[in-house]
């Protein structure tokens, strides 16, 4: 009785245009992969979410380093994220940067700047991204990365990404609807009888 309730208030919030809980829409995490100089690393922390870092020590006073981050989609949808992105970029003359690619956007952009504004000593960035009217097959992702002009020799960085499902859209017009909710209820009151009438027959 409380599965068909559960389906009852579910097909009635679609009837009001409301997309409920009980149609969280589902979707197939994708895999991620970085490049670029010195060390990178992926690593999976879950299904849907992956650390991906760079460390190209050993270099003093360089110019604009850049690692990608790409992927391939699965459908085609839209693909959206939560991003996280932290790094230390050394002291003096430090700059740091997240893009996307197809499409182009800036989602961070800092420097040049000195001890201690970020992103000089350390970064640690957030935020959230779609990816919209992706096509299976088609390649999308992130650039990050920057540059720095002392001699720490250090230029690290992660980017955290955790993938999140999608809205479901309920259409006004459909008219299919509200039948399966007169259905429902109809067939909630017919079990509803039975179950008083065993009842009573009991009794």
């Amino acid at each position: 009785m409380k599965t068909i309730s559960k389906v009852i208030a579910c097909t009635t919030a679609l009837t009001l245009g409301i997309a409920p809980n009980c149609l969280a829409s589902t979707f197939t995490p994708v895999n991620w992969t970085i490049s670029g100089l010195g060390t990178t690393n992926t690593q999976q922390v879950n299904l849907d979410e992956y650390n991906l870092s760079y460390n190209l020590p050993g270099i003093e006073g360089f110019d604009i380093s850049t690692w990608t981050i790409s992927t391939v989609a699965n459908a085609d949808g839209d693909y959206a994220f939560d991003w996280n992105y932290t790094g230390f970029h050394s002291y003096f003359n430090v700059t740091a940067f997240l893009n996307t690619f197809n499409p182009n956007t800036t989602l961070y952009s800092a420097g040049p700047s000195n001890c201690c504004s970020s992103p000089s000593a350390g970064f640690n960035e957030s935020g959230s991204f779609t990816f919209s009217n992706i096509s299976a097959g088609q390649t999308f992702g992130f650039t990050m990365g920057g540059s720095h002009f002392d001699s720490a020799l250090r230029l690290e960085g992660n980017l955290n990404l955790k993938q999140i499902a999608a809205p479901v859209s309920v259409s006004e017009s459909n008219s299919i609807v509200p039948l399966i909710t007169l259905g429902l209820f109809g067939a909630y009151s017919t079990l509803t009888k039975k179950e008083l009438q065993t009842k009573l027959t009991r009794v």
